[in-house]
């Protein structure tokens, strides 16, 4: 482990959520409870050979129009070729999660889901019992070991008012993050249909995730291979949750959120401000109404928001420079399949990155971020 002056903090990580996951789910949708399935475990399903029967359709779809894979259930072939142990995995162990953190130097991990990085039912009612049933578990998980282990609360976002119930109820369980995605469905974020949610987000100060994943579903049909579902289906939602935030103008009426957009690396970030002020610029030429004051890259240097770089992210110094070193926030994904396990050695071997960053990355900026 490293030293207490500088705990490596693991921003996002993960679970492959167990069968307990559902251990809490409101009696009234106990024959609905979600079951693993086994299935044949042909070559071209890549071990990912079993699934969440949920209402009669699995998840997740490994082939096809609209596929996306993950890690869950942990019957699949895939789940044992890791490297963890399924208890590490699942966070049924949590000494093995441990053992883990400290065989790659984590200090302290925060926790998000597997599963609803797509939507899995479309139940409004339901999805929110799921969605408690998961946030209860992963608390009394959590309470083994307070100390290295946080989580993110993940919220059903498709009515405000369960969300800001299910976020209540999270923060009194122990959560120490809200964690959504970067659209709900085919709905922007910057929707004023959210603005009491964001509204009492602020009030409460909670620090606020906007994770990947396969959140429009316009977008992941539109994919038709695993490459272009990761690459694009799983990112571009967090590219438009960024625009909602800084462009659409919900950081222009709550100016004091804390909010952090992940798994997506930052190579993107300049690109995509100086896209979004072009048209600011263009549009205000032209007289047209315009989503916010100001541009983009003016919001930026002023509000409370982080970003996860990638260790290997070729140009991380120069968008270091352009965002400001205190934004950046360490991520080890933990146990998924992108290999970034060994992201803390990668991040401390470069040579383009001075030692103050490395730490601000690995300890100080989620330190800040988390309030700790």
């Amino acid at each position: 482990m490293s030293t207490d002056a500088m705990p490596v903090i693991d921003m996002d990580s993960h679970v492959e959520e167990p069968k307990e996951a559902w251990d809490h789910l409101d009696s009234k949708y106990a024959d609905r409870k979600p079951f693993p399935v086994v299935a044949e475990d042909l070559p071209r399903l890549g071990g990912i050979n079993a699934f969440w029967y949920i209402d009669g359709t699995v998840y997740p779809k490994p082939m096809g129009r609209g596929n996306l894979v993950y890690g869950t259930p942990v019957e699949m072939r895939f789940a044992t070729q890791k490297e963890f142990t399924i208890g590490s995995q699942t966070m049924t162990d949590i000494p093995a999660r441990l053992k883990d953190m400290d065989a790659v130097g984590i200090d302290v991990q925060v926790v998000f889901s597997t599963v609803f990085l797509q939507p899995v039912t479309d139940d409004l009612m339901f999805e929110a019992a799921l969605m408690r049933s998961y946030n209860t578990w992963m608390a009394s998980a959590c309470a083994e070991r307070p100390d290295r282990m946080k989580w993110g609360a993940i919220l059903p976002m498709r009515d405000p008012r369960l969300a800001l119930d299910e976020l209540n109820h999270s923060l009194k369980l122990g959560a120490s993050v809200a964690g959504i995605y970067g659209t709900v469905g085919e709905t922007m974020l910057h929707d004023l249909y959210y603005d009491e949610f964001f509204a009492e987000v602020e009030r409460l100060g909670v620090p606020l995730a906007i994770h990947a994943g396969w959140s429009h579903p316009g977008i992941t049909r539109s994919m038709d291979d695993v490459s272009g579902s990761r690459a694009i289906g799983f990112t571009l939602p967090v590219m438009m949750g960024f625009y909602s935030f800084l462009g659409g103008g919900i950081l222009e009426r709550h100016p004091r959120l804390r909010v952090a957009f992940m798994e997506i690396g930052v190579q993107w970030l300049p690109y995509l401000v100086q896209r979004i002020d072009h048209y600011h610029h263009a549009d205000s030429a032209l007289g047209l109404p315009l989503p916010v004051k100001q541009p983009v890259s003016e919001t930026l240097k002023q509000s409370d928001v982080y970003f996860t770089p990638e260790a290997d992210e070729l140009f991380l110094p120069q968008v270091a420079e352009y965002v400001g070193e205190d934004r950046l926030l360490f991520e080890g994904d933990m146990p998924h399949a992108e290999a970034r396990e060994g992201a803390k050695g990668e991040l401390l071997e470069r040579e383009d990155l001075s030692e103050e960053l490395k730490w601000k990355i690995l300890s100080v900026n989620g330190r800040r971020f988390l309030n700790l």
